[in-house]
Parts: C-alpha cells; structure tokens; sequence
C-alpha cells in the first residue's frame, strides 16, 4: 500500500466509522456498543495488515537479494522505490532502515550514515536502535571516521539496557565485534578470537563467507601475512559482486594470489566443512521475532513499530 492508498482507505475508514457510530446512536440499530466497536476495530486491523503485509514480503526479498544472491545493487534500488512510496512515518522510517544498509553494502559508508542519521529514533522500537547505532559504527569504520564510530558503539551501549533482556545477547554481538574491531592493532589476537566465534557457523548464505573472510584479512594484513591476507581479499572479489567487501577487498589485494582460483564451490559441491558466517544477522531475523514483543531478527515490521505512528 503506498501513500495515496493508504490516506484513501484511512479516509474512506474513518468515515464509515463516525457513520455507523452516528447512526446508530440515531436509529439504535444495535443496542449494543460492543458489536460497533468490533466492526470499527476489524476495520482498523485489516488496513493495519493492508500496510505490514507488504513489508515482511519486503523484508524477505531484501534479505535474499543481499544475503544470497548478493545482488546489493537491486536491493538499494528496490529500497529507494518503496521507500518514496511509504504510506505512514513509522513504515517510512522502517524503510529508511533498510535504505541504510543497502548504502552499506554497496560501500556508500557515507550515504549510510547519513541515512541512519535521519531516522526519527521514536518511530521505531528499541532493538531496531541496535541495528542503526551498530551499521552506523560499521560504516564509519569503513570510512576511517573514528569520531562517528565511537558515538556509535557507546550509543550501542547505551540502547543496550532498553531493550528487553531476552534480547541482551543481540545488541552484545554486536558490541563485541565492533570494540574488537576497535581494538584490532592492539590485539589482533583477540580480534581473530572474537571473528572466528561469532562468525562461525555455516548459514548457506554466501554473504556469510564474504564477511568472515574480509575480516579475517584484516587480521592478516595487521600480523604481516599478506599471502593470508590476499587469499581472503581473493574470495571476496572472486565471489562478491558489488558486495562492499568485495569492492574494499580491490583496494587491499597486493596480487600475490589468483583470484580465479577462489570462487566458491556450487551448494552441495563442498568437500571440505564451512568455516564462516557473517556480522549478526539483519533485519529479516529481527522483525520475526518482535512480533511477540521485540525480537532478534529482521525481516517483518512488528506491531510495536507501528504503535509508534
């Protein structure tokens, strides 16, 4: 639904509503409130579904676009399109969300921050915070900002003890890996320690692989490995697309290696176990899960973040 459906159908609503109301209080065609109230209210909720259907759809295509068919280029676009076309602020700024990440993965850091800036913080809930404070951080650190990353983190930790605790872990996650980043000259070991754990599981998400890998070269480029190093920045370019790691990875590879021999294998071809996975998940794995109350995923908008309108 976009703007001009959504103010026709909230119109066209709240019109009927205040009819009905009028005229039973003129003709008593029902005694009752209540069955008035539950018309007026199954009213209310099928424009609601009207407006978050579309984006869960959204949110999964976006996920598979960027995580699997590492199409990031499309997903921006799909992104700008929807996003001039959001029918209230709350979906707007949920959109905007998205608009961030896409820039993000397409290595614009700075339009990322940008967006990320913009966001109007009360629309959206809390755990949606950690998502803008830590791709913020990400970008910044991308762009050399080190000012604007560590606004971000402590940002990061701030909104850490606003969201429901059962959710802890998520915002930690992402703590954790940023501060290691942070800290990667002073304890490569330590950063190497925190990538290999948090990054360890094979999801089936190529986007994962890319991810581990461009961390861990710079792991390598910090201890002086660069045979190491450009065997990750390889894999990278070989398999990216116009992934910002893969994008980054060209300015980094000093050509010790070919990259031709680092594609990937087809899924299922695989002789050897997955080593990888990727930063704490998006937003498809959030918005699934806020639908009991906030969550830890991303992907469909939760009732909470449309209270908020």
């Amino acid at each position: 639904m976009n703007k001009k459906q959504y103010i026709t159908f909230m119109a066209v609503y709240l019109t009927l509503s205040v009819a009905l109301i009028v005229l039973n209080a003129i003709y008593h065609f029902n005694e009752s409130w209540i069955i008035i109230l539950i018309v007026i209210s199954v009213g209310y909720f099928y424009i609601r579904y009207k407006i978050t259907g579309p984006l869960q759809m959204f949110a999964t295509r976006f996920n598979m676009m960027v995580d699997y068919d590492i199409d990031v280029e499309g997903a921006l676009k799909m992104v700008e399109e929807n996003s001039e076309n959001a029918p209230t602020q709350a979906i707007k700024s949920m959109f905007m969300i998205y608009l961030g990440m896409a820039y993000y993965y397409n290595a614009r850091y700075r339009e990322s921050i940008n967006t990320f800036n913009q966001i109007n913080l009360s629309k959206v809930n809390h755990l949606y915070h950690v998502l803008i404070f830590a791709f913020t951080a990400y970008s910044a650190y991308e762009e050399g900002d080190d000012e604007a990353f560590d606004i971000a983190l402590d940002r990061l930790n701030q909104v850490k003890n606003r969201i429901n605790r059962r959710y802890f872990s998520f915002a930690t996650g992402y703590i954790e890996i940023l501060t290691a980043m942070k800290n990667l000259k002073e304890n490569p070991e330590g950063y190497r320690e925190v990538v290999e754990r948090n990054f360890s599981r094979d999801d089936g998400y190529i986007s994962t692989k890319l991810v581990y890998n461009y961390r861990m070269a710079f792991y390598y480029r910090t201890v002086g490995d660069t045979e190491e190093m450009d065997k990750c920045f390889a894999r990278c370019i070989a398999n990216g697309k116009g992934h910002h790691t893969a994008i980054q990875s060209k300015k980094y590879f000093q050509g010790t290696c070919n990259v031709d021999d680092f594609v990937f294998p087809e899924p299922g071809t695989e002789v050897e176990e997955a080593e990888i996975v990727e930063e704490p998940k998006q937003i498809g794995e959030i918005e699934e899960v806020e639908r009991v109350e906030v969550t830890e995923t991303i992907g469909e908008p939760t009732d909470e973040s449309f209270d908020k309108e």
